[in-house]
């Protein structure tokens, strides 16, 4: 079963960056959307199909009262120790799947030998992403106003770099 990577976007970050800190302020919009990543082949780099994920962390919740049905699921990118996808189904969201996906992908890069952090990439356009890894005790680290320049469907998000201690 394929689990979305959707979310209702209800609200945006505004980023304001100086040399002494970064602030998001959100901003309601006027008219809400659905942002579906997976709808957007386009912007997926062609050089992705050619990355080695042999030692990437690859788990996957599942909800044992309907037959094992995939519900979420966690990608963690190795040696980078990078969260490269976490995602819940819509019907499981908030009953703390996301949570102990992260949990337990925080706990395996420990158990690989990484003692220095985990890095999760999100957009502005994501608010309760931000939100989750902000309470999970993630720290705002930096940003990329550039960083979907070159990709029309995203052009204008904001990456924002979170970082979880190990």
């Amino acid at each position: 079963d394929h689990i979305p990577i959707s979310f209702e976007v209800h609200s945006i970050y505004e980023v304001i960056d100086s040399k002494e800190q970064i602030a998001l302020i959100e901003r309601p919009l006027l008219t809400s959307y659905v942002k579906d990543y997976d709808q957007l082949n386009s912007s997926l780099p062609h050089s992705w199909s050619n990355i080695n994920t042999t030692d990437w962390g690859i788990f996957l919740a599942l909800d044992e009262t309907q037959n094992d049905k995939p519900i979420g699921g966690a990608l963690v990118a190795m040696p980078e120790c990078a969260l490269w996808d976490l995602r819940v189904a819509p019907s499981y969201r908030r009953s703390g799947i996301g949570r102990a996906l992260l949990k337990h992908a925080i706990q395996w890069s420990k158990q690989q030998g990484l003692t220095t952090c985990m890095s999760i990439e999100t957009q502005n356009t994501n608010v309760s992403a931000c939100r989750f890894y902000a309470a999970m005790g993630a720290r705002l680290g930096d940003i990329d106003r550039k960083a979907y320049e070159n990709n029309e469907a995203v052009k204008d998000e904001i990456r924002i770099n979170w970082y979880i201690d190990l």
